[in-house]
């Protein structure tokens, strides 16, 4: 059986062109106005910061 670090070192090799191609492909179908942005998806939310311009809730 093969050593799984090893595998898991040989798979993630890719990610990083795997994710440059996906980005690249979201930037060529970006044809809409600034009014009209699309909403971001799960994996780019945890990214995003709070639209109100504050990190954490008022008390």
């Amino acid at each position: 059986m093969p050593d799984t670090k090893s595998g898991r070192e040989r798979k993630g090799r890719n990610k990083r062109r795997q994710l440059e191609s996906r980005l690249a492909s979201r930037d060529a179908e970006t044809d809409f106005d600034a009014e009209e942005l699309p909403e971001p998806d799960a994996a780019d939310a945890e990214y995003l910061a709070d639209p109100d311009g504050g990190e954490f809730p008022e008390t």
